[in-house]
């Protein structure tokens, strides 16, 4: 008799399916990855000063051309309202918020989309391409901190609340962080927005308190001015630096709760994105 061969079926070819791997980064990632954040940062720099024919000089030839400019806008046409505060003064402090939170967004708005290669090739953390691109704008920001500091103490002295300075430069942070990421979380997935926010940041500095007080601003534009986030923290700036008594404590709750909301709103988003952020670049 013959053997039976043992009855064999065709097995079926097997397919992997590979899906994105959906972590949940938690804020905690901000400091974990400041290490990353800050080669990224000081590569910028270099880069950005390193082919210029004077330098770091532009890091001080900039703040001073825009603050004279803003002196010659402001203060050579109109009358604005100090508070007995020195214009130099009043107008640096504005400048010096102004300039880091433009600086951030700008450069934040392309912090994805920029460093396409490494979000695609490397496990790098991609909130560190965006705390990143912020540490780079430290340097003229602080200058002109430095020049408003100690102006302020030689000419009037600084007030008992210039102690809440530290914290204004957590609440800055924060701010301007938030609305980084959202920007940088648009723009990777949609390319209009990086042609389009650049002309409103722009022209933000029309409707923000840098060259003025909110208290002689035109009625028609007073609105804009309170429910602007960037005025209360101008102002609350200026309250530090200066003790004004005339500080409009509306305007800075405005901006605390813009903080809150918006901190809150660009974390979920810039996570949800962040998984696809390869696809997109």
């Amino acid at each position: 008799m013959s053997a039976s061969l043992p009855h064999t079926t065709a097995r079926e070819p097997q397919v992997r399916v590979i899906r994105p791997v959906k972590r949940r980064v938690r804020p905690s990632a901000l400091w974990t990855t400041l290490s990353v954040a800050r080669m990224l940062g000081l590569r910028d720099i270099k880069v950005k000063y390193k082919q210029a024919a004077l330098g770091p000089v532009w890091l001080i030839i900039g703040p001073l051309g825009m603050l004279g400019a803003i002196t010659i806008a402001f203060s050579g046409v109109t009358s604005v309202r100090t508070g007995g505060v020195p214009y130099l003064l009043f107008a640096i402090v504005g400048l010096t918020v102004w300039t880091f939170i433009q600086l951030s967004a700008t450069l934040g708005l392309m912090a994805i989309v920029g460093n396409a290669a490494l979000v695609r090739r490397s496990p790098i953390p991609r909130v560190a391409l965006v705390t990143g691109s912020m540490l780079g704008n430290i340097p003229p920001v602080a200058i002109m901190f430095t020049i408003a500091l100690v102006s302020t103490i030689a000419v009037r002295g600084l007030p008992l609340q210039a102690v809440l300075l530290p914290a204004l430069v957590v609440w800055l942070f924060v701010f301007t962080l938030s609305v980084a990421l959202i920007l940088s979380s648009l723009a990777a997935r949609f390319r209009d927005v990086i042609s389009v926010m650049p002309l409103f940041i722009q022209a933000g500095i029309f409707v923000t308190p840098v060259g003025y007080s909110i208290q002689g601003s035109p009625k028609n534009i007073h609105t804009l001015l309170t429910i602007n986030p960037v005025s209360g923290l101008i102002e609350i700036w200026r309250w530090a630096m200066f003790g004004s008594s005339n500080t409009d404590w509306t305007v800075i709750i405005v901006a605390g709760v813009w903080t809150a909301l918006l901190s809150l709103v660009a974390w979920r988003i810039f996570v949800r994105q962040e998984v696809h952020f390869a696809d997109f670049v």
